[in-house]
């Protein structure tokens, strides 16, 4: 495994928040020189005069509670497009995400997991903090996987 010695934090994403004496919004991405780089994710994001927005697991139905397919790439899909609504009701998006906690019940399609996570986020200047669980059952067993991310914004006036 190679070590980096020179830091590998992500840039400060600054935004600045309305009215006089307030604080900057500020989230930074981090990956220590001391620990592997994942590629995939942050191993710290900081977050400072922001508002946190916490969705709860989103699985793969639709409005009507509905499975979208039996087929893990598409439940996949319908999971982040879930969240893409919940984001959006909000004002936030995939680039606001900070954390993910992803939740699977077949740690060998991992593999198809990442191809449409790393789809969802190719945009995304900076990765969330991320934690993947493998778990032997959801609440409904039709359900391959379970994603709930934190988001941060900058603070309403």
């Amino acid at each position: 495994m190679k070590r980096r010695t020179a830091s590998r934090a992500h840039p400060v994403r600054r935004r600045p928040t309305a009215g006089k004496g307030a604080s900057k919004f500020q989230v930074r991405h981090s990956c220590p020189p001391d620990l592997f780089d994942p590629k995939a994710y942050s191993h710290a994001v900081e977050v400072q005069g922001g508002r946190l927005i916490f969705v709860s697991g989103q699985v793969p139905v639709n409005a009507q509670r509905q499975l979208s397919s039996k087929d893990l790439r598409e439940q996949v899909g319908k999971v982040y497009d879930n969240l893409e609504t919940v984001l959006k009701s909000v004002g936030a998006s995939f680039e606001n995400v900070i954390k993910t906690n992803n939740y699977l019940t077949n740690i060998a399609q991992t593999g198809v997991f990442r191809e449409v996570r790393d789809q969802r986020f190719a945009h995304v200047k900076t990765r969330p903090a991320s934690t993947t669980v493998v778990v032997t059952a959801l609440v409904d067993p039709e359900y391959l996987l379970e994603i709930e991310v934190i988001a941060a914004v900058p603070a309403k006036n």
